[in-house]
């Protein structure tokens, strides 16, 4: 292959994450490759069948990882993998691994294994009017994430429930069912349209419940009653268009004052709570029961009762309407309200950034943001919000996939808590003898106040926006997982690596039900597999198994100064023996996860 440019050619250096190869003439260097083709020629004697061979050499597109940027990818991708996923992304590249997991099917859903809990628990009481329990819910989610390999579904049905948000400290906290059955929405459509999950969301029940629109009156002057108005604020502040209008780069637009734009007013919220009224109980044969019928009455959609609906013209956004239906109509109505909100300029844009700031970076660019954002409103055939397209567009963006990136102090995140306990189980293939699986995650709620569904209000654990006070805000920039970081929370991670590593106790295995026998689930207590880590702990090995750590957890961005401080450290323990040679192992896991280049992830 030959490159050409109008200048003098110094020294050619193509970039593969941390792979350089350089042809040296004279002292000028000018780097090519990784999206760097400004002004470059490039003509080919044999291509070898490859389409664009040369072309995509230059422009990153012909680059498989190494393992470092293979590792770095599955940091953003998923919520946890081990080095065998880590050798296979590597060996297939990145977009063919993206395809794959677009092609996987979810195992089961949380819902149905929700149920066999509970069937379980009536069976070994005889008791076939026995409560349900959370644990159901928290085993279902361990049990999934656990045991399946639907890694980028389970990643983006994780955000997805932190953006629309429902918790467990809620007026129907204690039922499984719920959450089973709305987060199932994220795992179906983690590769669907937004639109559809706007959708199911609107007409899930714990939803409902959880914004209060369940039972939402119509306007009754008579009786000085009027719609809840909360759902139709938040669908708006936090599920579609944020606060302020904004250009597709996520730039907020400004007024001759140069003050923010508000996206909505309070009219707007009124308007819009009109359109959320007549929806009650799916099971239910009437109108107002603010209970459950049972159980199952949160896996059934909310159903309309036209009655209760609001009639007349509604005022959307943009100066649209919803039309004088005759007869009345609540479901068409919702459905021109959603379309409304999908359809504006923002939703790309705010969608398009808060995913990227839970995937990639807390601070992504505007050009980024407008990339992704324009995959958003058309995926290439026409379609809005396709989530793959969007998926693609994040994961594959230059930025995220670029070396440089990575060494760019504004780039990147602080690893969600959580996720780093999800992250340590799957990197040591958490198993257990039966391949079942318990954890009700109590002590990384308590050690990190993070767990699936469980954040203190609808903004989530934390909001995008968040500013930590000092350098970062004196900066403009925001770090959102810092609103989860405190003494406690930093003290309680320690703790918990204590916990999980060195004590090997890295779920919390607790019974179904009162009285049932520990002995009948010993074969469903989790434990690492650390084998390969311990052959490499005795003196002579030690730097060979800090290398195989900062490559599975770190993504190889341990500094030379922080290898040789875990190395030193680790070499002050004894090794006679299998035992001491386990504990060393143990304990560099521990020191790199305690590590800053492991925390913020790059």
């Amino acid at each position: 292959m030959r490159i050409t440019q109008p200048f003098l050619l110094a020294c050619i250096v193509i970039i593969c994450c941390a792979q350089h190869y350089c042809v040296t003439a004279q002292m000028e260097y000018i780097q090519i490759g990784m999206g760097n083709d400004n002004g470059v020629t490039i003509t080919e004697s044999d291509s070898n069948g490859i389409p664009n061979g040369g072309e995509s050499t230059i422009t990153q597109d012909g680059f498989l990882p190494n393992m470092n940027a293979a590792s770095r990818f599955l940091a953003q991708a998923t919520l946890g993998y081990n080095i065998e996923e880590i050798e296979n992304v590597a060996l297939i590249g990145i977009e063919d691994w993206i395809d794959l997991e677009f092609d996987k099917t979810s195992p089961f859903t949380m819902l149905n294994k929700v149920k066999e809990y509970h069937d379980f628990v009536k069976e070994e009481t005889n008791d076939p009017d026995a409560f349900s329990s959370m644990r159901y819910w928290d085993y279902t989610w361990w049990q999934y994430h656990m045991t399946s390999n639907d890694f980028l579904r389970q990643r983006i049905a994780f955000a997805l429930s932190e953006l629309l948000v429902i918790s467990r400290f809620s007026s129907f906290g204690n039922r499984s069912y719920a959450f089973g059955d709305y987060y199932d929405i994220f795992l179906n459509n983690a590769f669907g349209n937004y639109r559809d999950i706007l959708q199911e969301v609107t007409y899930h029940p714990a939803m409902s419940r959880y914004l209060t629109y369940l039972n939402n009156p119509k306007t009754d002057t008579t009786n000085n009653t009027f719609p809840d108005e909360n759902y139709a604020r938040e669908l708006m502040q936090l599920f579609t268009i944020g606060l302020y209008e904004l250009n597709l780069d996520g730039s907020i637009k400004l007024d001759s004052n140069q003050e923010p734009i508000p996206s909505y007013d309070n009219a707007d919220i009124i308007e819009f709570s009109k359109i959320f009224t007549g929806l009650t109980w799916g099971d239910r044969d009437w109108f107002g029961s603010m209970y459950p019928h049972s159980d199952t009455s949160y896996t059934v959609d909310l159903a309309m009762w036209n009655d209760h609906h609001e009639p007349g013209v509604k005022n959307l956004l943009y100066n649209e309407q919803v039309e004088d239906r005759n007869p009345v109509d609540g479901d068409a109505d919702i459905s021109d309200a959603l379309d409304n909100l999908f359809d504006h300029p923002n939703t790309a844009p705010f969608v398009s950034k808060f995913l990227i700031q839970r995937l990639v970076t807390s601070n992504p660019s505007p050009e980024y943001i407008e990339r992704v954002a324009m995959q958003f409103e058309n995926n290439g055939l026409g379609d809005r919000g396709d989530m793959k397209a969007v998926i693609k567009a994040i994961l594959l963006d230059p930025v995220a996939r670029s070396c440089d990136s990575a060494n760019d102090p504004h780039f990147g995140m602080l690893r969600e808590p959580f996720i780093r306990y999800v992250q340590m189980n799957r990197a040591f293939d958490n198993s257990t003898l039966s391949g079942n699986h318990r954890n009700e995650m109590h002590y990384a709620y308590q050690l990190l106040e993070q767990k699936p569904n469980s954040s203190p209000s609808v903004f989530n654990f934390f909001q995008p926006d968040h500013q930590p006070i000092g350098p970062i805000e004196q900066a403009g920039l925001v770090a959102p997982e810092f609103q989860l970081t405190n003494s406690k929370t930093i003290t309680g991670y320690i703790n918990g690596l204590y916990r999980w590593i060195i004590e090997e106790n890295p779920a919390d295995e607790w019974n179904l039900f009162q009285g049932e026998d520990p002995a009948s689930y010993q074969d469903e207590l989790a434990e690492w597999d650390i084998s390969d880590e311990q052959l490499l702990s005795e003196d002579d090995k030690v730097h060979m198994l800090v290398d195989r750590l900062n490559l599975l957890i770190a993504q190889g961005r341990l500094s030379s100064m922080t290898e040789n401080v875990i190395i030193e450290t680790i070499k002050n323990f004894p090794a006679d023996d299998d035992d001491d040679l386990k504990l060393r192992a143990k304990l560099a896991i521990y020191l790199v996860m305690s590590s800053p280049e492991y925390l913020i992830n790059r």
